[in-house]
């Protein structure tokens, strides 16, 4: 008897998770399929938004993020005209379009504007981003607690400041590698966003096809155990392309689809060559 209610409420477990998952899924559309991104300092591809959105589209990108700035700009948009223009031209491809920011916390009311002014952002014919992202990564507040209670402190105001059903996401530390920052709040974190995308930069923690599978399924593994949430939402993102072999790159892309992965991503644009290009195409 005792065997058989202990079956059960596994099943039942599941089935709530598996159900919690798919309500998910809909909102989270923007963080599922390939992914690639575009910081600030590419100028490369920044001067030709419509030429890069047309190669995106040809190599089955789902997803672009679009970095809007971050503490060390002067102003909360960097590139107004250039954002605009990828958002025209992503949406007319029918790619979807991810903002994000990168804030130091030493100043979480300028950090909170630039976020909101970012999220709010319309290009010259009414587009805005599908979801925005907050890099949570910086290390200029060297007291770890402070740190995180002030990256908890301007990611809860982000919270409260947008609509109540708007995408929300955090990019986060690698759990497995990263040392920088020591109990990283997952579990605190999880009540304000929706999905997770843990920098798994796999080409800066190991080498070789094994290893890089290993290192990817444990990331996935300790994300959503510190999240306490055995099926939140999480992206991972790739390691830099100019360091990734084919094998590392194939054993990343399994390992996040054997971890339930939402979808993937790899650093950057500009630096991921046509067979890394269509490795993701078949992801």
């Amino acid at each position: 008897m005792r065997n058989a209610l202990a079956v059960l409420l596994v099943c039942v477990l599941a089935a709530v998770a598996a159900h919690a998952s798919a309500a998910r899924a809909p909102r989270l559309a923007a963080y599922s399929g390939t992914g690639t991104w575009i910081s600030i300092y590419d100028r490369v591809a920044w001067r030709t938004p419509e030429r890069v959105v047309a190669r995106l589209r040809a190599r089955h990108i789902h997803t672009l993020y679009l970095q809007t700035s971050n503490d060390r700009q002067r102003t909360a948009i960097r590139r107004p005209a250039g954002v605009g223009r990828f958002l025209d031209a992503a949406h007319a491809a029918g790619i979807r379009v991810v903002g994000w920011y990168l804030p130091s916390f030493t100043d979480n009311r300028r950090d909170l504007s630039r976020i909101l002014a970012g999220a709010a952002f319309r290009s010259a014919n009414g587009q805005s981003f599908d979801s925005f992202a907050l890099d949570v990564e910086s290390t200029k507040i060297r007291s770890i607690p402070q740190r995180t209670r002030r990256a908890l402190q301007l990611v809860a105001a982000v919270r409260r400041a947008l609509p109540k059903p708007y995408v929300l996401g955090a990019i986060t530390i690698d759990p497995v590698g990263a040392r920088y920052w020591p109990r990283y709040p997952f579990r605190r974190l999880a009540s304000q966003v929706d999905v997770f995308l843990p920098m798994a930069y796999f080409t800066a923690r190991t080498s070789g096809a094994r290893n890089v599978a290993a290192y990817s399924r444990a990331n996935m593994r300790r994300v959503r155990s510190l999240a306490e949430d055995a099926s939140f939402p999480v992206h991972p993102i790739g390691g830099d392309m100019r360091d990734a072999t084919v094998a590392e790159l194939r054993a990343f892309l399994r390992a996040a689809a054997s971890t339930n992965a939402l979808g993937v991503s790899v650093w950057e644009y500009g630096r991921t060559s046509p067979t890394q290009w269509m490795l993701l195409a078949r992801s």
